[in-house]
């Protein structure tokens, strides 16, 4: 059985080659304001939900949280452990299976962590599976691209350079999903990619974490929080909160 498009490309060099720009300021910048403006308190716990290599993980729990970093992939668990101390671990975790790590006063899943899947029942079931880790009250925040503004600016094909490789990028829109299609030129050699990600609008989003039980749903534009606005934010973040009862 062929493995999923992201099992494959998050596990590369090049993926992190090619969004390197991801970095340590951008990433301790927005979880600080989102702690800040949404009053979380030392000693709550926190599930970082597709952790990657643990870089939002780490500024969670130099915020007060006792953190808990979840992904798929070994390979980035393994990286994320140097971080590791008393108030932040590291786990292998899949969003598909149920989580039987306790309950959260937070789950995060951050920077279009979700929308991989070919099934939009998979989808939900992991929202699922994510507002289930939830304590009565605790509240998901869920950050992802702003499907709409980036329909409207299609960017069809560019090219990045690095230090390490070439990267020569082409992006459609197919029944739904955003393709980007990645060629990898590095030492003489051609690797190929793709990415496959839902282009849910708000209103999905919203509905499907109505299914998942949560309401109080806030939905902000960016990571200063701003308010959302259909074509000008660059993401749509969307807090909700667990029932008390």
């Amino acid at each position: 059985m062929t493995a999923p498009w992201y099992a494959t490309w998050f596990n590369t060099e090049f993926y992190h080659d090619l969004y390197r720009h991801r970095d340590e300021y951008e990433a301790r910048r927005f979880i600080v304001e989102l702690c800040k403006k949404l009053g979380v308190n030392n000693g709550e716990r926190a599930m970082d939900m597709a952790c990657g290599r643990g870089r939002h993980a780490k500024v969670l729990s130099e915020q007060g949280l006792n953190t808990l970093g979840l992904d798929l992939s070994p390979e980035n668990i393994s990286f994320a452990r140097q971080f590791q101390n008393e108030c932040l671990e590291f786990k292998v975790g899949n969003m598909l299976e149920e989580l039987d790590f306790g309950f959260f006063d937070w789950v995060m899943n951050l920077f279009t962590s979700f929308g991989y899947f070919d099934d939009d029942a998979l989808h939900q079931r992991a929202l699922n599976h994510m507002a289930q880790c939830l304590k009565p009250g605790g509240r998901l925040v869920l950050d992802y691209m702003n499907s709409a503004k980036i329909a409207a600016q299609l960017v069809p094909e560019n090219l990045v350079h690095t230090d390490k490789a070439v990267y020569r990028i082409s992006r459609k829109i197919e029944n739904g999903i955003i393709v980007k299609s990645i060629k990898v030129s590095h030492d003489s050699t051609l690797n190929f990619f793709e990415e496959r990600v839902r282009a849910f609008s708000k209103n999905d989003l919203y509905r499907m974490l109505i299914c998942a039980d949560l309401e109080n749903i806030q939905v902000k534009g960016n990571y200063d929080l701003s308010s959302y606005k259909e074509l000008d934010s660059e993401r749509m973040i969307f807090i909700a909160q667990k029932p008390l009862s």
